[in-house]
C-alpha cells in the first residue's frame, strides 16, 4: 500500500511539474525597458516607511549583511545571464544611495518613492530596479523532508521604477516559505522539482530572481 501511494506520489509530481513547464513560457513579461538602466544594491526594510508598497508582518528583523552582499552578487549575475547589458551595477549605484537621504515629504511612503527616484537621478538612469529583501530565515535541520525542520523563508521584493516619469513600472512580490508534501499537495510541483527536500533560504532567493526579472523584462 505504501509503495502504491509513493508510486501515485511520483505520478502527480511529474504532471505538475510537465504543467509548470508549460506555464513557465506564459509569464506575464514587460518589453525589456529601454535606456540606461541602474541597479540598485539589495535593502533591507527594516520599518514600514522605509517601502514603496506593502507591509513588514515584523519590524526590525536585520538581515545578516554577508546575505545582502551574496543578494547582490546573484543578482548581477542573473541579469547578466538573462542577456542583460550595460547596467549600472550595485556597487555603482551605492554612492547614489549613500548621498540621497529621505525627505520630508509629507507622508512616509511618499518619502521612501521621493529617494529612490532621486537615487536614479543621481545615476542619470532611465530605469531604476530596486531589490528589497523584507524577511529571511534560513533552512535548519536535515535535509530529507521527513524531519522536524525550520523550512526556509523569504520575501522579496522587486520594483521597476521609471525615473524619467516617476512611476513604479511594477512590483514582484516573492513570498515563500517551503512546507512538508504532506501538508499541502498543491505544491507538489515545487516540491519535486526542488528534488524533494527541504532547500536553503539562497535556494528560495535564486527562485525569486529568476522568475521575477523575467516578468520585468530584466
Amino acid at each position: 500500500m505504501k509503495r502504491l501511494f509513493l508510486y501515485i506520489l511520483a505520478a502527480v509530481g511529474t504532471l505538475m511539474i510537465l504543467g509548470g513547464c508549460q506555464t513557465k513560457s506564459d509569464l506575464v513579461k514587460l518589453p525589456r525597458p529601454v535606456g540606461k538602466l541602474a541597479v540598485a544594491g539589495f535593502t533591507n526594510p527594516m520599518f514600514n516607511y522605509e517601502l514603496l508598497a506593502g507591509y513588514l508582518a515584523h519590524e526590525g528583523h536585520p538581515v545578516d549583511k554577508k546575505v545582502i552582499n551574496e543578494l547582490d552578487q546573484k543578482l548581477v549575475h542573473t541579469l547578466s545571464k538573462h542577456g542583460v547589458t550595460g547596467f549600472a551595477r550595485p556597487a555603482i549605484t551605492k554612492q547614489c544611495q549613500e548621498i540621497e537621504v529621505f525627505e520630508n515629504m509629507g507622508s512616509q511612503r511618499e518619502a521612501a518613492y521621493s529617494y529612490w527616484i532621486n537615487v536614479g537621478k543621481c545615476m542619470s538612469a532611465d530605469y531604476l530596479l530596486v531589490p528589497q529583501v523584507l524577511f529571511w530565515q534560513p533552512h535548519r535541520g536535515m535535509k530529507k523532508p521527513n524531519y522536524n525542520v525550520q523550512p526556509a523563508s523569504v520575501v522579496i521584493d522587486l520594483y521597476l521604477i521609471d525615473v524619467n516619469n516617476k512611476r513604479i513600472v511594477r512590483r514582484i512580490h516573492f513570498d515563500e516559505t517551503q512546507t512538508p508534501l504532506t501538508e499541502n499537495m498543491l505544491d507538489a510541483g515545487k516540491f519535486f522539482k526542488r528534488g524533494g527536500k527541504w532547500v536553503s533560504a539562497m535556494e528560495l532567493a535564486d527562485e525569486a530572481l529568476e522568475s521575477g526579472l523575467m516578468e520585468l523584462g530584466l
